[in-house]
This record gives C-alpha cells, sequence and structure tokens, in this order.
C-alpha cells in the first residue's frame, strides 16, 4: 500500500476538506444574512429589491464619499493648511472687528441705560474690556498667533460672564 492511498492520510484530508467546506458555507451563509434586509413575502420582495439595492448602493457611495474626504482633509498639505490658516485668521479679523464695535456701543449706551455710578463703572469696564479682548484676538490672528487665541477666547468668555451675572436680568 503506498503512502498516498494509506487510509488513515486520505482521511485526513478529507476531513480538513470538510472544515474548509463548512467554513466557505459558513461564510456564505453569513455574507448572505447580513446583505439581506428584513424578510418579506415573494411579491413585495420582487418589486421592491432593485429599489432596496440602490438605496444601499446610494447610501454606500454616500459614506465612502464621505470617508473619503475625511481622510483627504487628514492628509492636507501645508500649502493647503496655509491657506485654512488664512481663511480662519480672516474670519477671526472681520469678527473681531465687529466684536470691537459692538463693544464701544454698548459704552456709547451707557447714559441711557439708568445704572447708578458704581454700576455705570463696573459696566463700563466690562465694556472696555471686551473691547480690548477684541482688539488682541484681531492682532493674534494677524500674525497668525494662533496658540494664543484660545487663551484669549476663555478670557472674553469669563468677561461676558461677568458682565451677564452683574446686570442681565434672568
Amino acid at each position: 500500500m503506498s503512502a498516498s492511498n494509506h487510509p488513515l492520510r486520505s482521511n485526513h484530508y478529507s476531513i480538513l476538506f470538510m472544515k474548509k467546506l463548512i467554513a466557505l458555507m459558513l461564510t456564505c451563509g453569513l455574507l448572505s444574512a447580513c446583505s439581506s434586509g428584513p424578510q418579506q413575502d415573494e411579491h413585495s420582495a420582487a418589486a421592491s429589491d432593485p429599489a432596496l439595492h440602490a438605496v444601499q448602493d446610494r447610501e454606500l457611495r454616500d459614506l465612502m464619499d464621505r470617508m473619503n474626504s475625511l481622510m483627504m482633509e487628514r492628509f492636507m498639505t501645508e500649502h493647503e493648511m496655509d491657506i485654512e490658516r488664512r481663511k480662519y485668521a480672516r474670519q477671526i479679523i472681520e469678527t473681531s472687528q465687529i466684536l470691537a464695535t459692538t463693544a464701544q456701543s454698548l459704552v456709547n449706551k451707557l447714559p441711557g441705560l439708568g445704572l447708578s455710578p458704581d454700576e455705570q463703572s463696573a459696566f463700563e469696564n466690562l465694556a472696555r474690556k471686551l473691547g480690548q479682548h477684541a482688539h488682541n484676538l484681531q492682532t493674534q490672528a494677524e500674525n497668525r498667533a494662533f496658540n494664543s487665541i484660545s487663551s484669549t477666547l476663555h478670557e472674553m468668555k469669563s468677561t461676558c460672564m461677568a458682565c451677564h451675572t452683574l446686570f442681565r436680568k434672568l
């Protein structure tokens, strides 16, 4: 009896073949179960399968497009990042100019607010402080000092909260 005709050896290959066949069948079954939606009767399934496929296809394309854009954002070139920084700086400059004008208008409205002299002094100080924060933001954006902007925004928020706590009635 040759080695290839040995009953134990051929049995070993049969077992391996059967294991691979079972694994393949399970994989195919799982894939078909995962790819099919909720079960429907024959008539409604036949009518909606193309539409369902189109919806799933569109959703998959949308997800892939979104993933692609996320990946491209992550790998922006230095030039592209510089363009984004300049755009960000322009927006901060424009917004801080508006904020400085608004802070000055608060100071100008002070006489008509009917506040006591101490309240007027506190309100004026807070409004001027807000204007100074706006000026600082503008300068930081113009100089591309982006690391400083976060702390200035935090200080500005604290100033706003202090003013609202003192002068805003709920």
